[in-house]
């Protein structure tokens, strides 16, 4: 064995696929659902003769639109919306969203339960999908790996446990006390087919582990703001369950966010100590 390689993204994976269209679908199902409530406040006026409201509609139309062909442009980018993703898919994606919201807003469900439904589509969805996308090697000769344009010696890695879920196996890669920084590989997902021989690869090494120098500094400081992040967190929770309707739907939204922000703080802390 000497060097093994993988590949487990979006363009291989039907999983990842889904994710990515579920998140994106989501966003795009709110440009559908207000484009086609727009649209039939256009028809109204236009019946109506309220041609001032049409004229007015028109203006934020074209200037929506401009816009929005212009984030577009951009998601089309080297870094921005993959290419994967077909226009026919994500229109489709985004049609079933809207008539999904449209059917929830018809039956007067709670705006609260309409957000959270895009909330956790979007929010869970994509950092699933990040987590658990990696394409990279294991070079057992050179004694390296890198994963997603990251890596480092194998001899850093301690051991590495595996979960599997199907047609795809997750590494949980773990390091040695000290060896493994912020930007280190430690989840990804790896074809069934290619599991073994990559866990193999990755524990390969019977090196010790590098020296890296520490900063407890840097591990003071994001340990400080994950307490205030957390403490943050607590007082719009504080304020959302003082409040009703709007206000605490909104302070409540914020607490976990700044949790977020906590819990990621905590865990740079972590792994940086």
């Amino acid at each position: 064995m000497t060097r093994v390689e993988w590949t487990y993204t979006a363009e291989t994976s039907r999983l990842l696929r889904a994710l990515a269209l579920a998140a994106f679908g989501a966003i795009g199902g709110l440009f559908v659902l207000v484009g086609a409530l727009a649209t039939f406040v256009v028809a109204s006026s236009l019946l109506a003769g309220e041609f001032a409201v049409l004229a007015v509609l028109l203006a934020f139309g074209l200037l929506g639109a401009r816009r929005l062909a212009t984030h577009a442009a951009l998601a089309r980018s080297e870094r921005g919306l993959p290419a994967f993703l077909s226009a026919r898919e994500l229109l489709a994606a985004s049609v079933g969203w809207a008539v999904f919201l449209g059917a929830l807003l018809a039956l007067d469900v709670p705006s609260e339960i309409v957000y959270a439904c895009i909330l956790v589509a979007v929010f869970g969805c994509l950092p699933v999908a990040a987590a658990l996308r990696s394409e990279g090697y294991a070079d057992t000769n050179a004694g390296a790996f890198e994963v997603n344009d990251h890596g480092g010696p194998l001899s850093a890695v301690d051991r590495v446990s595996r979960y599997d879920l199907g047609p795809v196996a997750v590494l949980w890669i773990r390091y040695h006390d000290g060896a493994g920084g912020a930007s280190a590989p430690r989840l990804l997902g790896v074809p069934a087919e290619r599991a073994d021989s990559a866990q193999a690869a990755l524990e390969s090494s019977g090196a010790g582990p590098p020296e890296r120098d520490r900063n407890p500094t840097i591990t003071r400081t994001l340990y400080a703001f994950a307490v205030g992040s957390f403490a943050l967190a607590a007082a719009f929770a504080y304020f959302a369950a003082n409040e009703t309707g709007d206000a605490a739907f909104l302070g409540g939204y914020v607490a976990v966010f700044v949790a977020l922000f906590g819990t990621m703080f905590a865990w740079l802390g972590y792994v940086e100590g």
